[in-house]
């Protein structure tokens, strides 16, 4: 009878962590959110992820009349306002507050190359966080991971239509690199990074594959869809 009961109480365990992921998988949008007439604006979604702990970044430019911005950092949500306005087709400098956790954001009049910079959140040092413009017709999705091997750190990728933008960091560094690849629309991937190349492959919503760099290391990556 113990037996039994130990068997169903796994079973049940089992079952709803399967149920969770479901759950998690199913609640990311595959739908653009980006609103069609600020395509071409400061205006709209900007996406992106953040390494320095591990995170995503959703970024609000009045595309349904507000101005707001979250970081989800380590599963816990952050969220943030600016009091500063924002005219549309202008060039838009912001400091998002929220309490006392701060960044700024900068876009472009045309909502070309924005950044975020200066960001100050407790007990997540040396943060550094990489942004893309979302477009009516071409959806954002980030995705959270780690890379291991010879060296072991934060692997976080944005992807939009076939390319992928993104940060490493280190676990043993201060310092984050940029990351960039491309798909072949089939699921391979190719990419590059500071002295190093990775390949890989998405399903769904995941990504994995494996990296080399020319200091002869090498190891394993792989990354699961957060937003």
């Amino acid at each position: 009878m113990k037996k039994l009961i130990y068997t169903f109480a796994v079973l049940m365990l089992v079952l709803s962590s399967c149920s969770s992921d479901d759950s998690k998988s199913n609640s990311l949008s595959n739908n653009p959110e980006a609103n069609a007439d600020y395509n071409a604006s400061n205006y709209g979604i900007y996406k992106g992820v953040m390494v320095g702990s591990s995170g995503v970044v959703f970024v609000n430019i009045n595309n349904n009349g507000h101005v707001s911005a979250k970081m989800i950092v380590d599963g816990s949500t952050h969220n943030f306002t600016t009091e500063q306005t924002v005219a549309l087709g202008e060039e838009t400098d912001l400091t998002f507050t929220n309490g006392d956790e701060f960044f700024t954001f900068h876009v472009g009049a045309g909502g070309e190359d924005p950044a975020i910079t200066d960001i100050s959140m407790e007990g997540h040092p040396f943060a550094f966080a990489e942004i893309v413009k979302e477009f009516s017709d071409s959806q954002v999705k980030c995705f959270q991971g780690n890379y291991t091997g010879d060296d072991t750190g934060v692997f976080n990728l944005i992807l939009i239509e076939n390319n992928f933008y993104g940060l490493a960091k280190p676990d043993t560094s201060e310092d984050a690199f940029w990351i960039e690849a491309t798909s072949d629309g089939s699921g391979n991937i190719e990419g590059t990074f500071m002295d190093g190349t990775f390949t890989g492959t998405i399903d769904g919503n995941s990504l994995s594959g494996n990296w080399s760099n020319t200091s002869a290391e090498s190891g394993s990556w792989s990354g699961e869809r957060t937003l």
